[in-house]
């Protein structure tokens, strides 16, 4: 028997795009993790975390992790960032590290003072990131088709691999941004041999795009933000979202996704004077044939460190508090 064909195995960890790339709910807190050209866009340092638990009704469901900052070096609009991730998936997993670097190249100076990008309103940026990524097999956890059948694993494995991602993004002010993505560009297969076979979960390359923007009134104390996001790979169907923010005072938003996969998404967070933000998304299968898996949770945790106008204009360093 040269390969096997454990269904979970295969759903938890080879087919399903969502768990072989990173599929976040609260896509604007994690669009760096899919594409490094937004590293330094922001014009400030950003450190972010994530924690993401799906399909509550599942024993042992799948979570992910993530903690990563980035930032800009102004003078030379070059902008760098890194994340580490953890992702359980059932029998399979991995953990990794990643690290980002991109040019934001300026395309007109700044006419808002209220625009916190440097000092400029139109960025197009180019990034690459290279990432190590330990992935492993519990033995212990394998359930087979047939009983019967030789036990192909007896012990746990773990296999090392490199890779890299491409991206371009396009801001403009704090109104419009678009981008598009290669992750896992290397798609490296892993296999897992033992005495009675061999598992090999196929990595493909994945095309990402993100768009969104924000349409204020009242003198920005409301705002509305739409995204739409398109995910597509070799040999799969299209998968899309949609989804739409109201934000008040800068201080408060709630806001809805549909995705293509047939899940709604409800969102809500809180942003403290640009400085902290906290962000929850709750994920329910709207498919009539999987209601009982459960449903998803999403929270994201971020930390700005802002320079102050008056950096820009040669006075000195301060914090935005």
């Amino acid at each position: 028997m040269k390969r096997f064909g454990f269904i979970l195995l295969l759903i938890s960890f080879g087919l399903v795009k969502a768990q072989q790339v990173e599929d976040f709910s609260l896509v604007r807190e994690n669009a760096f993790i899919l594409n490094p050209a937004i590293a330094g866009t922001e014009g400030y340092v950003h450190g972010f975390g994530t924690f993401r638990k799906q399909f509550l009704q599942i024993q042992e469901s799948p979570y992910t992790a993530v903690l990563g900052a980035t930032g800009q070096i102004a003078a030379k609009h070059i902008g760098l960032g890194g994340y580490l991730i953890h992702d359980v998936t059932g029998p399979t997993g991995k953990s990794g590290a990643s690290f980002a670097f991109a040019y934001n190249l300026p395309l007109q100076k700044k006419r808002s003072a209220h625009y916190t990008n440097g000092d400029v309103d139109n960025t197009l940026s180019f990034g690459v990131s290279i990432s190590v990524v330990q992935y492993r097999l519990e033995a212990s956890q394998l359930l087979l088709d047939n009983p019967g059948d030789p036990k192909l694993f007896s012990q746990n494995g773990f296999k090392i691999f490199p890779d890299a991602s491409f991206g371009i993004y396009y801001q403009w002010r704090d109104n419009f941004f678009a981008g598009i993505s290669v992750p896992q560009i290397m798609g490296l297969n892993v296999n897992y041999r033992a005495a009675d076979g061999t598992a090999e979960i196929k990595r493909v390359q994945q095309l990402n795009f993100l768009v969104g923007g924000k349409y204020a009134w009242a003198r920005d104390k409301f705002s509305i933000n739409p995204v739409a996001g398109l995910h597509w790979e070799n040999g799969g169907p299209p998968q899309g979202e949609i989804g739409l923010r109201f934000n008040m005072y800068n201080i408060f938003w709630l806001g809805f996704d549909y995705k293509s996969v047939s899940y709604g998404v409800f969102e809500a967070g809180f942003n403290v004077k640009d400085v902290f933000t906290i962000a929850y998304a709750y994920d329910l299968s709207l498919a009539k044939y999987r209601p009982d898996v459960g449903a998803s949770h999403e929270i994201s945790l971020g930390f700005n460190i802002i320079k102050s106008t008056r950096v820009w204009r040669g006075v000195g360093p301060a914090l935005r508090f």
